[in-house]
């Protein structure tokens, strides 16, 4: 049940920035300290209830601040507040002061996207039928959010199919390096105002990336990959 006492309660928004308000009031909700490590949020459907508005809206803030590292889903049980004491974000989290310019995003996403390359790269040895099945369900899953978003430049902060190539190789380091910058990517992004693609264009290249997989052409999904991240900063 959403809490209406306490350090912080969340109250119904208008219709206007839904999407931008429901990620701020969520983020507000895990900052005010009534939730800690290891607790569950409420459910999607309470929280839809509780802000007035829809599931859909609720559940891509949610992915937002998954990306941002604030909270983990987990399949069959719900969502979890992450411990943002742990130190792996320490080490960039001082970037996240530095003023947002276009310099600075050309770096990041230059960072971004050797990182993704990598990871990518330690995923193509361990991809199976299995594996790959488990890219396509996501990316079909995410379909309807990624076609008829709440807020498409909003949703573009998703990267829950990064996120899951990483967690199929199986490398812990990895993944906490991906954490930070997606945490990094998150606030540079919100401050900055960027997005480097259409929803829809970026569902294409899922699809396409997920084809190549499916027909071995790892080559080719390699580079795909690389220039799915890799985008010019307008």
């Amino acid at each position: 049940m959403v809490p209406t006492h306490g350090k912080y309660t969340m109250i119904p928004i208008k219709r206007t920035d839904v999407f931008q308000t429901v990620v701020q009031q969520l983020t507000n909700f895990l900052n005010a300290g009534d939730l800690h490590p290891g607790d569950r949020l409420p459910s999607e459907r309470e929280l839809a209830e509780h802000l007035n508005v829809s599931r859909t809206s609720v559940r891509q803030a949610l992915k937002v601040l998954e990306s941002a590292g604030r909270i983990e889903t987990r399949v069959g049980s719900g969502t979890y507040v992450i411990d943002a004491s742990i130190p792996v974000v320490e080490d960039l989290s001082a970037l996240e002061r530095e003023d947002v310019t276009q310099d600075f995003m050309t770096a990041l996403i230059e960072a971004r996207t050797a990182l993704e390359r990598a990871i990518f790269e330690r995923f193509i040895e361990v991809a199976n039928r299995k594996n790959i099945a488990e890219l396509r369900k996501l990316v079909e899953d995410n379909a309807e959010e990624f076609l008829n978003p709440a807020d498409e430049t909003m949703a573009g902060l998703d990267m829950t199919f990064e996120t899951k190539i990483c967690e199929i190789t199986g490398n812990a380091i990895l993944m906490n390096l991906l954490k930070q910058v997606q945490r990094l990517w998150v606030s540079s992004w919100q401050r900055y105002g960027f997005v480097p693609e259409r929803l829809e264009k970026l569902h294409q290249e899922h699809l396409e990336i997920i084809d190549c997989l499916e027909k071995g052409d790892f080559d080719n999904a390699l580079e795909l990959m690389a220039a799915h991240v890799d985008k010019a900063v307008r």
